[in-house]
């Protein structure tokens, strides 16, 4: 029965974004400062189609840019995380999503940044370039454990992140989801519809402290908020 409602919902999901999707595109062409706050609403409604609720705790701080710390449970989390967020925001990708016709498109006009970690050189580039999007004015969203967990419990954190965080001076703004991977792991087909409790935290200072100390101090929140 459960295989069964998720294909009605994968289906139920994939029309609302082929439908949605060109409206996406227009803006990105024709008004595109009004291109994030249509991100924000598209991210919520395909969550609905997905069939989960939010329920966010603690408020998205304004008139400051962040580098996003969130942590990687499901592939839902590409809709969910942005429902917060309030400003212009980019993000760092792994290089392959801008293989994938029309998404690239969207990716690139929101300013995402390609990174490929298995390649150091390039990795150091896309952090580079990423700190110059967050001088810009965006937030950047950081996956810090680099790919979804498989069991649930918190994968060991990256540094590129929290370089960008020191060397752009911004301050870490920690967004932990849970119950996303219980709806959908990686490692299951199927869709549990459920609610997605997004913990915005209170943001980190990056001064006066090295890496290790800031990796730690996330990784420890993070913690928190998963228990």
């Amino acid at each position: 029965m459960n295989n069964i409602i998720s294909l009605f919902i994968y289906f139920r999901a994939f029309l609302t974004f082929v439908l949605l999707g060109p409206i996406l595109l227009i803006v990105v062409f024709l008004y595109p400062p009004f291109l994030y706050r249509l991100v924000v609403s598209f991210c919520k409604v395909m969550i609905f189609m997905f069939g989960c609720t939010i329920k966010t705790k603690g408020k998205f701080p304004e008139n400051e840019c962040f580098v996003i710390m969130a942590n990687h449970a499901s592939f839902l989390d590409a809709f969910a995380i942005p429902t917060v967020f309030k400003g212009r925001f980019s993000a760092v990708a792994a290089t392959f999503n801008f293989k994938i016709p029309i998404y690239s498109i969207f990716l690139k006009k929101l300013k995402v940044v390609p990174i490929n970690r298995l390649n150091k050189k390039q990795a150091i580039a896309g952090i580079n370039m990423a700190e110059k999007v967050l001088k810009e004015g965006y937030h950047i969203v950081i996956l810090p454990e680099g790919t979804r967990t498989i069991t649930g419990a918190l994968g060991k954190f990256k540094k590129g992140g929290f370089h960008l965080a020191k060397n752009a001076n911004a301050r870490i703004l920690p967004v932990f989801t849970n119950g996303l991977y219980k709806i959908k792991p990686k490692n299951r087909w199927t869709i549990n519809p459920g609610i997605i409790e997004i913990n915005i935290g209170a943001p980190l200072e990056t001064s006066n402290k090295n890496i290790e100390e800031l990796l730690k101090e996330t990784e420890e929140l993070f913690l928190r908020f998963k228990n």
